[in-house]
């Protein structure tokens, strides 16, 4: 199996072809690569370009279903190298992402659908931040609790610097969401006064609470600088959860519209 990278547009693996046992399974964000006497292999998602599978290749629905949503195509060919199969990935990713999220905000109950959605992502985030903290009610624990907790704990220029950080991701989002199918010049997008690029940073923000609260790394002459390199630290994870982020309100959308 070669799995060929989006933005290097070059061969990652061909290590796989041919290997018995072989199987793909999904564990968002990223497929998982299991053979037999060998290391699992993990790749992102927001990474991956195209798949070509040439001789037995064991596919999880669940991952074949997020190739289809990542736009991800998957060939399989046969031992001589005709192809036997395509799996393509959902066309025109742009214009569906945007159309649903238009579709949604027109409906009567659209904005409490989102919202809805919305506060199960801060539940999400929340328990994610008190799990990584050590706390043993995480999966219990009140999302306004939480943030007082973080207020109280933070000093002045810590919360100052929470606020910056806040407003470096959603610049950054800004950028991040035309790639991923969201066009946020649209006039119905604009005018259901939704600003998601603003929500999803409220969300970013609870992964870099663990290292505003215990980070004695992060020294410089003023927040911007400090915020600026905790940003730069933690990016690729950051939009790692970006794209599984995208990628649940994807399927949101798809579930509801």
């Amino acid at each position: 199996m070669t799995v060929i990278i989006r933005s290097e547009n070059t061969v990652l693996t061909d290590d796989y072809n041919g290997s018995p046992g072989c199987r793909v399974v999904l564990e968002e964000p990223a497929l998982r690569v299991v053979v037999p006497e060998k290391a699992d292999q993990l790749f992102p998602l927001s990474r991956v370009s195209r798949v070509v599978c040439n001789g037995v290749v064991e596919w999880s629905m669940s991952a074949l279903l997020a190739c289809a949503d990542m736009g991800i195509n998957l060939l399989f060919l046969e031992k001589n190298g005709e192809v036997r199969a395509r799996w393509l990935g959902r066309g025109d990713a742009r214009q569906s992402l945007t159309q649903r999220l238009v579709d949604l905000l027109s409906r009567s109950d659209g904005q409490e659908k989102y919202e809805n959605w919305y506060l199960s992502m801060q539940k999400m985030v929340a328990r994610s931040f008190a799990r990584r903290m050590g706390l043993n009610d995480w999966r219990e624990v009140s999302i306004n609790n939480l943030r007082q907790q973080i207020n109280l704990t933070l000093s002045d220029e810590g919360r100052h610097r929470s606020t910056v950080l806040e407003g470096l991701l959603h610049s950054e989002l800004l950028n991040w969401l035309p790639d991923c199918g969201f066009t946020i010049e649209d006039d119905a997008i604009l005018s259901s006064n939704l600003d998601l690029a603003g929500d999803l940073s409220k969300l970013l923000v609870w992964d870099f609470y663990p290292a505003l609260l215990t980070d004695s790394d992060i020294d410089a002459a003023t927040a911007l600088e400090a915020m600026a390199y905790l940003f730069q630290k933690q990016e690729d994870r950051c939009y790692l959860l970006f794209r599984s982020t995208i990628n649940k309100l994807h399927q949101f959308l798809l579930a509801i519209i």
